[in-house]
């Protein structure tokens, strides 16, 4: 088969078996890969309310088929399961280079069933699968765990794993690949945990047939040359990383501050903010990191020497990071925010969950809702850098204070009390991402639209409200965005054209950050000269991506999620409406919103649920009976 191996692997954990799973074409060609084939496994092979941290749940690794190629961008794992943070639908996605060893073991996804007794890991090379007792890595950081397996198996394996933060079970645990890169978001990382799973590896020989060399080899020229012509982008996060935009996205509202709640001119001045200009890392600046297959290279690696004179080599802080530990808190240090991220990564946390949760913390404390005496004298107060380090430690080993806030801030806000509420910013338990829907609300719609819940790259049309543009999808329907962007009429259409074409564009394999550096991003095309689908075409590819969407859709209200009455908090909605700043008398109006874009995917506007017509339309009105 051309583009795919053909076969996914699902490992039981419980009786150290493993069974290799065909996948035929027409599979393929409705799923796409990725986490849209990882959409179909999981919902066939979750009984519907498992427990997500019980032997029921199944966590899958995979890999879309641009990865393992020479396109470029084509670096993305997709991790899936159930959620322990919200109870539904989780995919996350990673950089790095499992994705791509993954299909040199000669698979397109990896399933992990059951929970092991002890700590294992498990190593995939080529066809042979090898249960290895990890029971003194148990304990240990995922960066001493991952450099242990890689000198056993030698540097050809690419390795994942989990630090304490997982092995504790923290819903907001995340899992970790190359010393730095990071599967976060909705607790993945705790699934592991609870299946003991501390480490995976993959090496192996295989390698993706190509349909049409010739026409491949074209279009990857002609990528080269555009990609060559088009700069300003490339060369600024190929330099400065996506922390590039924090200064900006600080002054002009699009970072939290302080727990969301403020304007960064009032508390959070342009002078605090310049110290966490992103060309300040420069000074640190090793050398530059990039995934698989990528010619922009937004990584870097850094070398540091802390205060305590220790020196660390360690990957520099995203966008996310700096946004979540920085304004939200109103901590202005870089080595505190250095810290924190090499921190996270060791102890495996989502760094947006776990900044997320430190300023909810402060606030708490602020209001005197947790006090010196609960913090074992621990101060939280708002801008105290001493905090942060000591508190992720508590939080990976749920000790002192810790322990309430391990698990994020839904779960925190439950401990502490209903006066927390107002002020514990999620959405159904996830926390968002850096940007405010305030500033900007097509990100707000993602949030709470989308089954992954909380996170800004789910589609949207918060990239085209920043200026950015289509490829493949005609540009003039969304020209009016950026003009129109606190009009809550019809917008129903332009998010349904786009977050279907997402969920077909992820489930590739795809970076994002790639597909917005290019004049020019020939996906279906590439797709065509990869698999030999000649008859393949833009509407096949979008009516993959709605049946993607609607899968996950159907999953998180299989599974109890109330999607129907998901929607952000009234401080992210503007309720009251801040009184000065550049969102100074905003209150969006996510109802009109909602109501439109069910309309637009004919889901039903009182259940969320999709109609039998469209559930037949799919192809999915046997498995979404429900």
């Amino acid at each position: 088969m051309k583009g795919y191996m053909g076969k996914v692997l699902f490992v039981n954990l419980t009786d150290k078996t493993s069974q290799e799973i065909p996948v035929d074409e027409q599979t393929y060609r409705e799923y796409i890969g990725g986490y849209g084939l990882g959409a179909k496994f999981i919902y066939e092979r979750i009984k519907p309310g498992s427990d997500p941290l019980g032997p029921g749940n199944v966590l899958g690794f995979l890999a879309g088929p641009f990865v393992g190629t020479r396109y470029h961008g084509s670096g993305r794992l997709s991790v899936v399961c159930k959620s322990p943070l919200t109870g539904g639908w989780a995919d996350s996605s990673c950089g790095g280079f499992f994705a791509r060893n993954l299909k040199k073991a000669g698979y397109d996804g990896i399933f992990f069933e059951g929970a092991s007794k002890d700590p294992v890991c498990v190593y995939i090379n080529d066809d042979k699968v090898e249960f290895m007792d990890a029971s003194d890595l148990w304990g240990k950081d995922s960066i001493e765990s991952e450099d242990i397996v890689k000198e056993k198996l030698g540097k050809g394996a690419e390795i994942v794993t989990i630090g304490q933060a997982g092995e504790s079970l923290s819903r907001i645990a995340a899992i970790m690949h190359d010393r730095g890169r990071a599967a976060a978001r909705l607790g993945v990382g705790a699934v592991m945990g609870s299946k003991k799973l501390k480490a995976v590896a993959v090496s192996g020989t295989h390698s993706v047939s190509i349909a049409n060399e010739k026409a491949y080899e074209e279009l990857l020229e002609r990528m080269k040359a555009d990609f060559k012509s088009s700069k300003g982008l490339n060369e600024v996060i190929g330099k400065l990383g996506s922390a590039c935009a924090f200064e900006n996205f600080a002054l002009t509202q699009d970072a939290p501050i302080q727990n969301w709640r403020s304007v960064s001119t009032e508390v959070y001045p342009q002078e605090k903010i310049h110290k966490l200009a992103a060309e300040n890392f420069l000074d640190f600046k090793v050398k530059k990191y990039a995934c698989a297959q990528c010619l922009v290279g937004c990584g870097a690696i850094l070398k540091f020497k802390d205060s305590k004179g220790k020196t660390w080599l360690t990957h520099r802080p995203e966008y996310e990071t700096v946004g979540a530990f920085a304004s939200n808190t109103l901590i202005d240090d870089l080595e505190t925010i250095i810290m924190a991220n090499e921190m996270c990564n060791r102890y495996g946390f989502d760094t947006i969950s776990a900044g997320g949760t430190l300023g909810f913390a402060m606030e708490c404390y602020e209001k005197g809702l947790i006090t010196d005496k609960d913090t074992g004298g621990l101060s939280l107060e708002w801008g105290n850098k001493d905090a942060v380090l000591p508190f992720l430690e508590m939080m990976a080993k749920r000790e002192g204070i810790g322990a309430i806030f391990a698990d994020g801030v839904k779960v925190a806000s439950e401990k502490i009390g209903p006066e927390s509420e107002e002020f514990a910013i999620h959405m159904g338990g996830s926390e968002p991402s850096c940007h405010d829907p305030r500033r900007w609300p097509g990100f707000g719609y993602g949030y709470v639209l989308d089954p992954k819940l909380g996170h800004h790259t789910v589609g949207g049309i918060g990239f085209l409200e920043h200026g950015f543009t289509e490829k493949e999808l005609d540009q003039s329907q969304f020209e009016h965005l950026t003009r129109e962007k606190y009009n809550y009429e019809n917008k129903g259409k332009p998010l349904f054209l786009l977050n279907t074409w997402y969920q077909f564009f992820y489930s590739l394999g795809m970076c994002m950050y790639t597909y917005y550096g290019y004049t020019h991003f020939p996906v279906i095309e590439a797709l065509k000269a990869e698999t030999g689908w000649d008859d393949f075409t833009l509407d096949e590819a979008m009516k993959a991506g709605e049946r993607i969407y609607t899968l996950r859709q159907c999953f998180a209200l299989r599974e109890g999620v109330d999607m129907k009455n998901i929607t952000l908090p009234k401080r992210l909605m503007g309720i009251p409406p801040l009184k000065t700043g550049l969102t100074a008398g905003v209150t969006l109006d996510m109802e009109t919103v909602k109501k439109d874009y069910y309309k637009a995917f004919d889901w039903d506007p009182e259940t969320a649920k999709p109609s039998k017509k469209k559930l037949e339309y799919l192809n999915l009105s046997k498995l979404c009976d429900f």
